[in-house]
């Protein structure tokens, strides 16, 4: 992330090949969230989500919340923001 740049949280969708993870993404104010994810997060291979909620795929169960996730970049099979 580059220092001075302001930054807001997004409430995103992420789909694993096992869990579905919802939490906050934290974005620039003034970028797409495909622009974030293309340049802003480009070099990093972890995604940083906050307050996630975490589930199986299949819906059969509720993993239970995590204040922080790292996920890695080549687990995600799709994201997109919730709102």
């Amino acid at each position: 992330m580059v220092l001075g740049t302001a930054t807001k949280k997004l409430n995103v969708l992420i789909l694993t090949d096992s869990f579905l993870i919802r939490g906050d993404l934290t974005v620039p104010t003034n970028m797409r969230f495909s622009d974030a994810l293309n340049k802003f997060l480009k070099e990093q291979q972890f995604l940083a989500i906050t307050d996630a909620e975490i589930s199986f795929v299949t819906g059969d169960k509720n993993i239970g919340k995590k204040e922080f996730l790292l996920i890695n970049k080549d687990r995600v099979v799709g994201i997109t923001p919730s709102e």
